[in-house]
């Protein structure tokens, strides 16, 4: 069997004399090369760190091979011999140390892979893409528009699976039709990349295309559409309906609540401190549900109460008729402004939720149930129902915030409530 051709500048050191001294020497020297261990050699390079070097010949055939162990000084002489020592007894038993090492290179990244997120894989694609998107708006909302998933996002891809994806995006389907079969488009789209790349090796946003139908067309109430609401606010403040028909209407819709819960409420149901208005149980239209709906107040919302504050009375109502103060609001008094406003057919009272609704899941960075909580949408789990309440309060806070930012942007901050 043929064997290494000895290099003509090596030196007859004994290979197990070998001292970090000599290594060091022939390093200054500049080039060289030096043998430290029966298939082990130093060399040394002017134009690269001198490097360990493992010679040996493969078990399957006799073929001489060699591969770059580490480079010195990070890796000393002591451990560079210990390692060289574990290569010889692979190839005594029969073990090609390159392919033992890249085999282990390749489980390595098949385990790096199996631990990427949903989250990071979409980053990922989200990078490739953006330099081919000409629309900011749009490379913003394809992220965005994935916190739909809620906790799938911080998921590994290879651990979702079609149930779990379909059970995320159905009730989405069920109000925002357009926006569940986008999310899923994109989730398949980072799938396909995905599975080019080896890191899974299905895809499964691919089954539940056809379970995402859009749903049955029944007749909603009137809803204008979200990009108008900051110029429909404004036209609301100056036009000339009595204030407490203006505010409460502008109350509805910063709230997102139904009609009869505006027209209907109460100064003891605002809590000052807290900055909360508390709709009891007994005035929701909640169906099997026996629970208060807490609603964020916010800055605006504040301003409201301060001008209906200098004309509250003795009686209980927040927004009282502007005919009868000893009774509440009408709850026709909203859509009866809307016609003189010259909106009939285009908006409702009730249809604001849903401009509230559309605004929030095409444009804000928040989870789909983090807004059906805020909208009093009643979860089908108990459990999921009071995990809402409890956890959700934050960021309903700050979505509540970010809609009267929105919808307020109009303002004249010289003007009077």
């Amino acid at each position: 069997m043929a064997s290494f051709p000895r290099p003509t500048n090596m030196p007859t050191l004994p290979p197990d004399r070998v001292t970090d001294r000599h290594l060091r020497a022939l390093v200054s020297k500049g080039t060289g090369k030096l043998r430290v261990a029966h298939g082990l050699y130093f060399i040394a390079r002017s134009d690269r760190r001198p490097s360990w070097e493992f010679r040996y010949t493969s078990p399957d055939g006799g073929k001489r091979r060699s591969f770059v162990i580490g480079r010195y000084p990070d890796l000393g002489l002591a451990e560079a011999r210990n390692r060289t020592a574990e290569y010889r007894q692979q190839v005594a038993d029969g073990i090609d140390p390159i392919e033992a090492r890249n085999a282990a290179r390749r489980e390595a990244e098949w385990q790096r892979d199996q631990a990427i997120t949903l989250r990071e894989a979409a980053i990922e694609l989200h990078k490739r893409l953006r330099p081919t998107w000409k629309n900011d708006k749009h490379a913003t909302q394809w992220l965005s528009s994935l916190e739909q998933l809620g906790g799938l996002l911080d998921r590994p891809l290879a651990a979702i699976t079609s149930a779990e994806l379909l059970r995320q995006l159905e009730h989405l389907n069920q109000t925002h039709h357009e926006t569940a079969k986008r999310v899923r488009q994109r989730v398949e789209a980072i799938y396909d990349r995905a599975i080019v790349q080896g890191r899974v090796r299905e895809n499964p946003a691919t089954p539940i295309k056809r379970e995402l139908r859009a749903p049955k067309q029944t007749r909603h109430h009137a809803a204008l559409n979200w990009r108008e609401l900051p110029d429909f606010l404004a036209r609301l403040r100056d036009s000339d309906a009595a204030q407490s028909t203006r505010l409460g209407f502008e109350w509805l819709i910063l709230t997102a609540a139904r009609t009869n819960e505006v027209t209907g409420a109460t100064w003891a149901e605002i809590d000052a401190d807290r900055q909360v208005w508390t709709i009891p149980a007994v005035r929701m239209k909640v169906d099997g549900e026996n629970r208060d709906h807490h609603v964020p107040i916010t800055d605006r919302m504040r301003d409201i109460l301060r001008a209906m504050e200098n004309q509250r009375g003795e009686w209980p109502w927040l927004f009282p008729s502007p005919q009868r103060r000893r009774q509440s609001m009408s709850n026709g008094a909203f859509l009866a402004l809307i016609r003189r406003m010259g909106l009939a057919g285009r908006a409702t009272g009730h249809g604001m939720r849903s401009t509230y609704s559309t605004w929030a899941y095409e444009t804000q960075h928040v989870r789909s149930d983090v807004v059906e909580a805020s909208l009093a949408h009643v979860e089908e789990e108990t459990a999921k129902a009071a995990y809402n309440r409890a956890e959700y309060w934050a960021e309903r806070v700050r979505l509540a915030q970010a809609w009267t930012d929105y919808a307020c942007r109009r303002r004249n901050e010289s003007s009077t409530p």
